[in-house]
């Protein structure tokens, strides 16, 4: 370490170059997660704080400095939800910190003793099974970008998988053969193999046949039509192109749907087939089932809503009479005394 370097800046700097990426064996995007927290901190530290990086050492990072940060944060508009994740990265800074430099396990422990703020569940959103044939089947087969976007909408619901795990397909992870399967690269660099659907897989053998019969068994799948990998972006830009097409004469269709949606549908739709809670979980690549369970409680909320709505169709309505107008009761009940 030089006359210029802290030892703050130094563990920054192995955290996410080693410690991450080769030690817990994380995704380059988790890595990026956790590096645009540690900035934003970096930020707060020399803007708001006034102090010059070359000077911060890790005996100031402390937890007044991160409950002043996350406060900080929220005041500029930032969700509870998203604040809670810059926790997470700090909080998992401040562990692997505090195994590097004993003298400050201490108050690196308190920094990690940061409780999260609750945040109310969200509502999960998806799309009927109606709903997500129509958008599936939107793109025209006859074209060459129909045909590409038609598989990546299928693939997407199919597999169920993230979006970044899809962009990372490869064309050798795909087997179309008898019972097909795709090989998904998902978060924590963990690899799973997923059952895709014969139709899915005949769609996929398809479009490899017309447009990437000549790619290397090591490259994306999916290419754009610049010939690159496709992306997050190019993704939700193709399924905003079909809703758009879709609600021009369907004015009803579900304006606000997102790639993650398409998982959340395939999720949602398992469940109402009867699907094993379980098998959906290693389905969906979760590592904890209770992740898994929000799609129970939104399914338990459906059928909620549909006894209520069947209810009144099979109850007889009944007027009950308002006994606070039936003045021999009232004269009989104020004789308790």
């Amino acid at each position: 370490m030089n006359s210029t370097t802290t030892d703050f800046a130094c563990l920054i700097s192995e955290f996410l170059t080693e410690y991450l990426p080769m030690q817990r064996n994380y995704s380059k995007n988790t890595v990026l997660s956790y590096r645009d927290a540690l900035k934003l901190l970096v930020v707060f530290i020399a803007d708001t704080k006034g102090i010059r990086l070359t000077d911060f050492t890790t005996k100031q990072f402390d937890r007044p400095l991160i409950v002043e940060f996350l406060e900080w944060l929220r005041n500029r508009g930032v969700s509870v939800s998203t604040s809670n994740q810059r926790l997470a990265a700090i909080k998992a800074f401040a562990e692997y910190a505090g195994c590097q430099s004993i003298e400050y396990m201490a108050p690196l422990q308190m920094v990690q003793n940061i409780k999260s703020k609750k945040t109310s569940s969200k509502e999960i959103v998806f799309l009927s099974v109606e709903q997500t044939a129509k958008l599936i089947n939107q793109p025209d087969l006859n074209t060459r970008t129909g045909l590409r976007h038609r598989t990546v909408m299928t693939l997407l619901y199919d597999s169920g998988c993230r979006v970044q795990e899809l962009c990372d397909i490869r064309i050798r992870d795909v087997y179309t053969g008898s019972n097909p399967t795709v090989r998904l690269h998902g978060k924590g660099n963990k690899h799973r193999t997923v059952t895709i659907s014969e139709k899915t897989a005949t769609l996929v053998s398809e479009y490899i046949r017309r447009q990437r019969n000549t790619a290397l068994e090591d490259e994306p799948l999916i290419i754009n039509r610049t010939h690159e990998k496709l992306s997050r972006d190019g993704v939700n830009y193709i399924i905003r192109k079909y809703v758009s097409e879709i609600r021009r004469a369907e004015p009803s269709f579900p304006e606000k749907v997102h790639a993650h949606g398409f998982r959340h549908s395939k999720a949602m739709h398992m469940l109402a087939a009867g699907i094993n809670i379980v098998y959906i979980r290693d389905f969906l690549g979760h590592e904890d089932i209770s992740t898994t369970m929000i799609y129970s409680r939104a399914d338990n909320r459906l059928k909620n809503e549909a006894i209520n709505k069947l209810a009144p169709k099979v109850t007889e309505d009944v007027n009950y009479q308002d006994w606070t107008k039936d003045q021999d009761l009232l004269s009989f009940l104020n004789s308790f005394k």
